[in-house]
């Protein structure tokens, strides 16, 4: 795939991953259904692009599936995660980004655990199998409301900025962030496996 070619594929999984997510941030400060509006915007698109909706998604697909194939060739990627990444964008849906929303929500919270904790992402991996976040808080003499808080403190200025500009009501930022802070308690306690 020469760079031009990277570069568009690029732009267009950014496209549709900035497609979502908009669509995910006015389904949530609208209060609207997600999916409804995820859709029309989606029918627009295709529209645009004279083709059908199953059409823009299958060119997404298509797109996504090439890029996967060039990374594992390259050797940039392991033959089992492609194949894990073959079956979730075969699997997958434009619109549905709850999880999404969720594995970002996680990484964010990981990443500010391993800077409470002192270590870069590579040890944190290297340090969770067999134990829980909340473990190697108490092998460093932390604790784990200490760790929680942590893990829970770039989400908050994210809402309070968001309520602060106008674009989310303080009655749903509340909402979230009870539904954060139970994430994160969970997230402090669960085992890695070994």
């Amino acid at each position: 795939m020469t760079r031009l070619d990277r570069r568009a594929v690029g732009a267009l999984v950014g496209a549709v991953a900035l497609l979502a997510g908009g669509g995910a941030a006015l389904g949530a400060s609208a209060g609207g259904d997600h999916s409804t509006r995820c859709d029309q915007r989606l029918a627009r698109i295709a529209e645009r692009r004279n083709v059908s909706v199953e059409q823009l998604e299958a060119n997404v697909r298509a797109r996504l599936l090439a890029r996967i194939d060039a990374a594992e060739k390259s050797g940039r990627i392991s033959g089992e995660r492609a194949a894990k990444l073959r079956e979730r964008v075969s699997e997958g849906s434009l619109c549905a980004t709850r999880h999404v929303r969720a594995r970002i929500a996680i990484r964010g919270m990981l990443k500010a655990a391993a800077g409470f904790l002192g270590l870069d992402r590579q040890e944190l991996r290297a340090e969770l199998p067999g134990g829980s976040l909340a473990s190697l808080a108490a092998k460093q003499g932390k604790s784990e409301a200490g760790l929680e808080a942590a893990m829970l403190a770039p989400a908050k200025a994210r809402l309070a900025k968001a309520v602060e500009n106008g674009r989310l009501a303080q009655g749903r930022a509340d909402v979230i962030l009870e539904r954060l802070e139970r994430a994160a308690e969970r997230l402090a306690t669960k085992e890695f496996p070994g």
